[in-house]
């Protein structure tokens, strides 16, 4: 089909207009050859295996929970943990891996297995390995692409993202070049998930938050439900050498 003339430089037109449209609201579609990465130049924590002593604090609705734990992570493969009370007495040993999360529950003598898809299914919110493990590292779980959308404001970026069914944007600080606040909200349904990091300290020369709280707000037969952790790093270390992950289950035990 031609194309004449008057077309063509409406086109432009139009082309040009929305470029100067974009760039007055200091907004970056991160495409056409655009770098995002050398724009924001994140300071992710480099490491194969990295290692915590964390305080937990879960809320459920009435229920409420502390605990302690060691945690251990191979990244992007294999996160374990172990569980205690007050008195240093362990109650839970967990391992997830990029499919599953397996616990064991010493006090009750049981062993749960959970796949991403039951837990996604009971919050209605898509859980994967990648967002448990960055929460816990303070990284961005989706990793920047020139799809996202890019805001340079007065001491931070907001990085808005689609993965799947959720709408996240990512608030990084300007200073540190690390997350700050990460909200993500699904397509289908009015549930959200919010993570707020602070506390930081130097971590092999990174800045890595040893605080964090996470929000998930989600409904349940039409009644709005919200559960937090808060999760403060006491100790956090990257490993030089290659960590080990103990997991045996008795035989004993039952498996649910």
């Amino acid at each position: 089909m031609r194309t004449n003339n008057s077309t063509k430089y409406l086109t432009l037109l139009l082309i040009f207009s929305l470029i100067l449209t974009l760039s007055s609201c200091s907004k970056k579609f991160l495409g056409f050859g655009y770098d995002p990465k050398a724009e924001l130049a994140l300071e992710e924590i480099d490491f194969e295996y990295l290692s915590t002593s964390t305080k937990f604090k879960y809320k459920d609705g009435e229920s409420k929970q502390k605990a302690r734990a060691n945690i251990r992570i191979k990244k992007d493969s294999l996160i374990w943990f172990t569980l205690s009370n007050g008195v240093g007495i362990e109650g839970f040993r967990g391992k997830m891996t990029r499919d599953s999360l397996i616990v064991i529950d010493r006090v009750n003598k049981k062993v749960t297995s959970f796949s991403f898809e039951t837990l996604s299914e009971r919050f209605n919110f898509e859980f994967n390995f990648d967002l448990f493990q960055a929460v816990l590292v303070g990284d961005l779980p989706v990793d920047v692409s020139k799809a996202d959308v890019l805001e340079k404001q007065a001491n931070n970026y907001l990085v808005t993202q689609k993965a799947g069914d959720l709408r996240i944007q990512n608030k990084i600080s300007s200073k540190n070049r690390r997350l700050e606040n990460l909200f993500a909200s699904t397509l289908e349904n009015q549930n959200t998930l919010e993570l707020k990091y602070g506390d930081f300290k130097l971590l092999d020369d990174k800045p890595f938050a040893y605080k964090a709280v996470m929000l998930l707000t989600y409904f349940k037969e039409g009644k709005k439900e919200e559960a937090t952790i808060d999760i403060e790093h006491n100790r956090a270390r990257i490993e030089r050498k290659p960590l080990k992950f103990p997991f045996n289950i008795p035989s004993r035990y039952e498996r649910q």
